[in-house]
């Protein structure tokens, strides 16, 4: 159960999925709906997958997890250059407001979390999930209920030996915070 759990939420699998809830929230139109959800799972997810990917292949990373701390930072700086990316591109062609203000979030805690994991395994699983229903609470609605799927995810990381109870609560903790609290304060200006 825990394999499946961190296999189905890992930022991989979940990130696909809320690109197209938010595109569904923030879309004016059909078109513009494929085209954001479309932006979105390639720049936030398929860059860094690809610079994953690519150093798996070449032995410089062990696996696609990026079990080891120390192999965190190009995958970071990756998943930096493509949420950029994202933000510039919704930026430029007048995307809606909301999801741009999100990719930039998003992108400003690539940073915080990859200074974070210079000296500490937070975990990102829990993190980007954390983050990505904070999203969906402020842009689609969704019910603060929904943040009761983090636990699960937070037993799994924990009992498959890959974060402490610390790292997992605080990657969550930190996606949150650093997302819902942002939001709702540039939805008041």
């Amino acid at each position: 159960m825990a394999l499946i759990l961190s296999v189905v939420l890992s930022p991989f699998l979940c990130v696909p999925y809320f690109c197209t809830v938010f595109a569904r929230a923030t879309a004016r139109s059909d078109s513009e709906f494929l085209l954001l959800a479309t932006l979105c799972v390639v720049l936030s997810i398929g860059v860094p997958a690809a610079y994953i990917g690519w150093q798996v292949h070449k032995g410089n990373i062990t696996d696609i997890h990026v079990r080891k701390r120390e192999q965190r930072q190009g995958p970071f700086r990756a998943g930096m250059a493509g949420l950029g990316t994202l933000v510039l591109v919704l930026w430029l062609i007048g995307g809606p407001i909301r999801l741009t203000q999100l990719s930039g979030l998003l992108f400003a805690q690539s940073f915080l979390f990859e200074m974070i994991s210079r000296s500490w395994k937070i975990s990102m699983h829990t993190s980007v999930l954390a983050a990505c229903l904070a999203g969906c609470m402020e842009l689609a609605g969704w019910s603060s209920a929904s943040l009761l799927s983090i636990i699960p995810l937070c037993w799994a990381r924990h009992y498959r030996g890959r974060h402490t109870w610390g790292q997992a609560f605080g990657g969550a903790a930190l996606g949150y915070g650093l997302t819902i609290y942002p939001l709702r304060w540039l939805a008041s200006l």
